[in-house]
This record gives C-alpha cells, structure tokens and sequence, in this order.
C-alpha cells in the first residue's frame, strides 16, 4: 500500500469512492444525500482543482487499485490577518480497508503538504453523527469549533 498524488487515470475511481462516501453519510442524514448528476459536479470539479497549485489531492493504493483519497486546499481569504489556512475537504478510505491506518498516512502526507506551504491553521468538516470520522479526527487532535 502506498500513499501518492493523484493523477488523472484516478479519477473513476476517486469518483466511485466518493459515491460510497456519500451514500454512508446519507444514511446519517438524508440532507447529505447525494444528487442524480451530484458524481458528475464532483469530477468536474476534481479536475479543475488538480490543476492549482493550492490543491493536493492524494490516492492511497493497494497495487494500482484506490482504497483511499484525500482531498485538501489552501484556500486563501482577504478579510482575516492570517490570508491562508489549510483545509482537508474529504478523507475517504474504503470501508474494507479502514482501522488498518491508511487515513494516519494521508494525514502525514497532508501535514507535510501544508507545513511546507508554511500553514499553521487545518480546518476541516465532519459530520458529528458520523461516529468513524469525528473519532478519527478527534484521535488526531482536532476539536470542535
């Protein structure tokens, strides 16, 4: 198993992922529901980001197959002191793959990535019924804000 940037030959299955993501977190609140072309959106929008330089977007890999995908921005605001901030915009791991610390791994990497971009603030959203992911960032040092 290997953590790396994505590239495009990813993306199906990135978008696939996304799916059972979704689809879990429906089942925690139907609000968060996906829409019929809502796969579509999402990859277009993958693929604009994947050409910014303030975008990391990794794929964890068993052999060629993506079990796992990260994706993470710096965007930038011109209200605040500090302008830029790290944020992790969707950490997915296929359920079969999970407690197995692929998510920890992605994480090191994303650390890295913004720590390089000389980013001291990580923000994040998390679904607070979403036992799995509010236990894994919390276990990671993140609180409620």
């Amino acid at each position: 198993m290997k953590i790396v940037i994505a590239a495009e030959k990813h993306i199906p299955e990135i978008i696939e992922l996304w799916k059972e993501f979704m689809d879990f977190q429906k089942d925690i609140d139907p609000y968060l529901g996906r829409g019929e072309d809502g796969h579509i959106k999402f990859e277009n929008q993958l693929r604009d980001l994947m050409k910014s330089e303030d975008t990391l977007l990794l794929v964890a890999l068993d052999k060629d197959h993506v079990i796992g995908y990260s994706l993470s921005l710096t965007p930038r605001t011109l209200v605040l002191k500090s302008e830029t901030y790290g944020f992790i915009s969707d950490m997915v791991v296929q359920s079969n793959y999970r407690r197995q610390g692929i998510g920890e791994q992605m994480l090191a990497k994303i650390y890295e990535w913004f720590e390089s971009r000389n980013i001291d603030r990580i923000e994040l959203t998390v679904v607070a019924k979403n036992q799995i992911g509010y236990s894994f960032w919390r276990k990671h040092g993140f609180k409620d804000y």
